[in-house]
């Protein structure tokens, strides 16, 4: 049977992609409850906390950590237009047209297209990963170091 393997490797590199970008979405949904967690923490608990902030380290950590943790949640947010999850029409046929007359070729070089779409993605959605932790931990940081304030405050 000609064909089946570059038609196997062209559905890999669709599910591949696929996966990508479910992944991106997912992270940004998550992202938006990170960054309501944050906001809602620091409006909650900061009203309390900051009424006379002692030890003033411990305030100066729950800004910072909130702060970091808002910022976080930006850069994993902001629309990147570098992400590409699929080709384009006009580039499609541009590039097929000239194997238009060989379906083995053409599912090979859509495989080897949607592969460097995903290696593109792949660097940009690592950080925005990264971020994504780093956000994470600074709610962490945010709560605790507001809960000490309450504790502190209520003693």
């Amino acid at each position: 049977m000609a064909g089946e393997l570059e038609k196997l490797a062209y559905e890999a590199a669709v599910r591949s992609l696929d996966k990508q970008e479910g992944l991106l979405e997912e992270m940004r949904s998550r992202t938006g409850v990170l960054l309501a967690a944050s906001s809602l923490a620091a409006s909650f608990l900061g009203q309390q906390a900051f009424h006379r902030p002692e030890p003033r380290l411990l305030a100066i950590i729950a800004m910072g950590a909130f702060c970091l943790s808002v910022a976080a949640s930006i850069y994993i947010l902001i629309p990147r237009r570098r992400l590409v999850f699929a080709q384009t029409g006009g580039d499609l046929y541009e590039t097929l047209f000239p194997v238009r007359n060989d379906m083995d070729e053409v599912y090979r070089l859509l495989a080897y297209t949607l592969d460097c779409f995903w290696e593109s993605n792949d660097t940009t959605i690592h950080r925005m990963a990264v971020g994504y932790h780093l956000g994470a931990g600074a709610l962490v940081i945010e709560v605790a170091s507001l809960v000490a304030l309450l504790c502190g405050t209520l003693a």
